[in-house]
This record gives C-alpha cells, sequence and structure tokens, in this order.
C-alpha cells in the first residue's frame, strides 16, 4: 500500500510540475526563464508601474528579458557567481523586477531588504553575524546614505531614476548585451532569501528553493484565483514575504501581469488605481481594508462591483470587514494565512469550492 501511495504522490507531483513549469526540477531550470523568457512576446505586459507622482510605466516580458540579460552581464562583469546573493534595496520601482530577474538569470540568489530598515536592522541581515554575505547591494538614491553607516558593507549599485550621465544605472545596463543564456539550477538550489521580522528574536534567514514555485502556482491559481482576464494588484511590499512571493514571483510565473505602486498606500491613491487601471483581482493587508472601511463611503462605491475577488494576509481578518466588503465593494474577501518560512499555508480558496467561515482561515476536516 505504502508503495503504491508513494507512487501516487509522485504521479501528482509529476502533473503539477508539469502544469507550472516549463523546466523540471531534477534536470535544470531557472526562475528568470520560468518567470520571463517562457512568457516573452512583445506585446505580453508584465509589469503595469505607478510612481509615486503619478506617473506611468509598462513593460513586456521580452523588454524584462533583455533587460534582465543586461543586468546578469553586469553582476559577472562584477565578479558575482552562481550561488552568491545580490541585495536589493529598492522601493517598487521597474528596477526592482530587473534586478530580481537579473539575478537569478545569473544563477544568484535574490536578497530582498524593505526600504524602511534603518543601518542597523540592514547590518543585522547583510554583514553581523548570521547575516547573508551578500557580494552586492542595489539600492536608490533616496536609500543610498544608510548603507554609508553599515559596518563591512558591500559594492553599492545605485540607481537614480532623476539622473543622467555614463555612470548610471540606465547607462550601465545599456552598455551590456542582453543577451545571456540562463545558468541552470536545481530544485533544491536557493534563489530567494528572505529574512523574517525578528519579532520573537534576532531576524532568521530563510532559502527558498527553486522547488518553492510549485506551490506559489498553486497558490496563484486556487488561493488567489487568478484567471488570464484578471487585472491583478498585490498591494504588499516585496521586502516581504507575501509581496515577495505573490506579488513579484507568482503573477509573472502564471505570465500575468503584476502592477506596483511606489507611493504609500492611501484612499485615494488606491481607488483611483483600481479604477484608472481596472484592476479586479485585489491583495493587501487587513490594515489597507480597514483604512478603505473607513473612508467616505460615497467615494469607495466608485469602484463597487469592479472587483472581482479580494484576498487578505499577514494578520487576521475581522469578519465585519469582510462583511463590509460584500456590502460595500460587491466581493468576496477571503483571509489567508502563511508564514516567511513556508508561504501560504491555510487559505479562504477563491479558485475551489468550500465552506468559508467568517473569522477564520481555511476549514477542518477529518478523514
Amino acid at each position: 500500500m505504502r508503495n503504491y501511495e508513494a507512487a501516487y504522490r509522485d504521479l501528482q507531483l509529476d502533473l503539477l510540475e508539469r502544469q507550472v513549469l516549463q523546466g523540471r526540477l531534477a534536470e535544470g531550470l531557472n526562475a528568470c526563464a520560468e518567470c520571463c523568457d517562457r512568457w516573452s512576446a512583445p506585446s505580453r505586459v508584465a509589469l503595469r508601474w505607478i510612481g509615486r507622482n503619478f506617473e506611468a510605466q509598462t513593460l513586456t516580458y521580452a523588454e524584462l528579458q533583455v533587460r534582465a540579460g543586461q543586468f546578469a552581464n553586469l553582476l559577472r562583469e562584477r565578479g558575482i557567481e552562481p550561488g552568491d546573493i545580490v541585495a536589493g534595496l529598492l522601493p517598487r520601482i521597474p528596477e526592482l523586477l530587473i534586478a530580481v530577474l537579473g539575478t537569478w538569470r545569473a544563477g544568484a540568489v535574490y536578497q530582498p531588504l524593505f526600504t524602511a530598515f534603518g543601518p542597523k536592522a540592514i547590518e543585522q541581515r547583510v554583514t553581523a553575524p548570521g547575516g547573508s554575505n551578500a557580494k552586492l547591494i542595489v539600492t536608490d538614491a533616496a536609500n543610498r546614505p544608510k548603507l554609508g553607516e553599515v559596518s563591512g558593507c558591500p559594492p553599492v549599485l545605485e540607481v537614480d531614476r532623476s539622473r543622467q550621465g555614463s555612470n548610471t544605472f540606465a547607462s550601465l545596463l545599456a552598455r551590456q548585451s542582453g543577451a545571456f543564456a540562463p545558468i541552470m539550477r536545481r530544485g533544491d538550489d536557493p534563489f530567494v532569501l528572505l529574512y523574517t521580522s525578528g519579532t520573537t528574536g534576532n531576524p532568521k534567514g530563510v532559502l527558498y528553493p527553486l522547488k518553492l514555485l510549485l506551490p506559489v502556482g498553486v497558490y496563484m491559481r486556487d488561493g488567489l484565483d487568478l484567471r488570464p482576464s484578471d487585472r491583478f494588484w498585490n498591494a504588499a511590499d516585496p521586502g516581504w514575504a507575501y509581496g515577495m512571493l505573490y506579488a513579484v514571483i507568482g503573477p509573472l510565473l502564471l505570465g500575468q501581469a503584476t502592477t506596483m505602486y511606489e507611493g504609500a498606500f492611501a484612499v485615494d491613491a488606491t481607488l483611483w488605481l483600481v479604477k484608472q487601471l481596472r484592476i479586479t483581482n485585489f491583495a493587501a493587508a487587513p490594515t489597507a481594508y480597514r483604512i478603505l472601511m473607513a473612508a467616505d463611503p460615497e467615494a469607495v462605491s466608485a469602484v463597487a462591483g469592479q472587483l472581482r475577488v479580494a484576498s487578505s494576509a499577514g494578520e487576521p481578518l475581522n469578519p465585519e470587514i469582510a462583511r463590509w466588503a460584500e456590502r460595500v465593494l460587491k466581493c468576496p474577501l477571503h483571509d489567508h494565512y502563511g508564514q516567511s518560512e513556508t508561504g501560504m499555508l491555510i487559505n479562504n480558496h477563491h479558485g475551489l469550492k468550500h465552506r468559508v467561515t467568517e473569522g477564520s482561515a481555511g476549514r477542518a476536516e477529518l478523514k
């Protein structure tokens, strides 16, 4: 019986692997190829970006593939080898995606750093004992001064979107070839290093292996019910697990466009973006929904019925917020639960039919 069950599990895993991935975990794959190359087409949008001043930029998968290749060549030029760690202290700007995908293309490991971190928090996660020993930090002009106070800081590559010249990030990329064959890795090899928040002790590094792409794909499909017809926006910051896994990796893994807004969360901006970008699938922390619930009902009613589904993660979702979403936003709002160490674990799935109990996530089953 055990042999039969093991064989059945192996078959299920093989089928899932073929559904979610282009490469094979045992034979070789690359996260950039999985999240970019296989969807590369001149008209297929990968990123819809809105800046803090509401300037807009769109990047296609084809454009990202070229820029990821340029960044991978830049990393190679700077001595970054497969398995090395490249840290990103970047806000939600297009260069973040370029750095992430280019790092993976080079076979290196990307380490997200939350931009609200101060020098000590960065030092704790990079250069102190237990830190990542990253070989390079990519940051923007606003966060660059913090790194001057980080003891033993590795080399820094700065992104300054306001500056022009021969030594800017854009010009450094432009001097590189966009051709770079993705470095193949195996399923147990890491591609992301993320540190926990440190609320119960020192932050702990969590290495995400490439095989984590499988449950990420399943969550996007079954938990968030992301469909080809959706316009998707996960408002979580990529400096944390929910944003990194399900605002960056998840939608790109499925060939969908992700949305990034550089500014801070605010009611007016959120409602404008949902309306302007025709968002139909939205994910955020419960705090965001609480702020929307406390806003002028007339302003919120402008997007009533536009969202097909909404999802919440990061802390427990109050039942009254879910009821408010049904009544005012006119869409189901489901609670999802996960951890930095594991990704999403227990969810009120949008894509699966099951009983949803307000105030809880998932359901217990006796077999």
